[in-house]
């Protein structure tokens, strides 16, 4: 929490920030970059990178304006013209079942899982929460969630609904005149282990770590902010950086 007092926002979230946060284990190990652009209030635009001038993921969330509840997922790659090149679609469908689709959205499905009607996808980092924070969060009252997982590494994928995520609200804190809300994680989704959560007044993630991975190569979870910015400029300046003297392509 040694940042919180520059990461403390405004007491509401602001249209086109970008924020940049550090996926890691909760020591440190296998960092990853995760930049999330709140790009407009049904939609936030997420780059994923470890290392510059490599293959580096670029995904659009389509979200419910009213609630933030994801909608649609398009995975892809960020192409040297700063775009993106999809390659995976996942939606909720209207039978309740979460359905992932490679190729196109229109090709059959390579995995489904069933979820509730409120869900986040972690692989997606909370990105979706992140550029619509949940009302409750302002509140400073409990909600829940179903997690569900799309889990690729070096043995077969796999897809499921890990269970419900539980947040409670435990209390508030202030720093430099600025205030957070402190959240617990418990639920079926952890199996008896407990996850902590710091939200800003503008009800945007500062820090969350969990005992559970979200991706193969990793023990447990934490995703920390470390800077924000404001506008697309910002956004693509970002996604420049990537690109920055690398050798040019075949």
């Amino acid at each position: 929490m040694f940042t919180l007092a520059l990461l403390l926002a405004a007491a509401s979230p602001v249209a086109g920030e970008v924020l940049t946060y550090i996926r890691s284990d909760t020591d440190g190990a296998e960092a990853e970059t995760v930049v999330i652009y709140d790009h407009a209030p049904g939609e936030v635009w997420v780059h994923k990178s470890r290392t510059q001038c490599t293959n580096a993921a670029f995904v659009v969330g389509h979200l419910d304006p009213a609630t933030g509840q994801a909608l649609r997922l398009v995975g892809g790659r960020l192409t040297r013209e700063l775009d993106q090149e999809p390659f995976a679609w996942l939606a909720r469908e209207g039978d309740g079942v979460i359905r992932a689709r490679l190729g196109n959205e229109n090709a059959p499905p390579i995995f489904e899982v069933a979820v509730g009607d409120r869900w986040v996808l972690y692989d997606f980092d909370f990105s979706d929460i992140i550029a619509h924070p949940p009302k409750e969060i302002a509140a400073q009252r409990d909600f829940s969630f179903d997690l569900p997982l799309l889990l690729v590494g070096d043995d077969q994928p796999t897809f499921e609904n890990l269970g419900r995520l539980e947040l409670r609200f435990v209390g508030a804190g202030e720093v430099d005149g600025r205030r957070f809300s402190h959240y617990t994680a418990t639920g079926e989704a952890l199996k008896g282990g407990e996850g902590l959560f710091w939200f800003g007044e503008d009800g945007r993630l500062i820090d969350a770590i969990m005992p559970i991975p979200n991706h193969s190569e990793y023990r447990d979870f934490r995703l920390r902010r470390v800077a924000t910015e404001q506008g697309e400029e910002a956004w693509r300046e970002r996604l420049a950086r990537h690109w920055q003297d690398c050798p040019a392509s075949d």
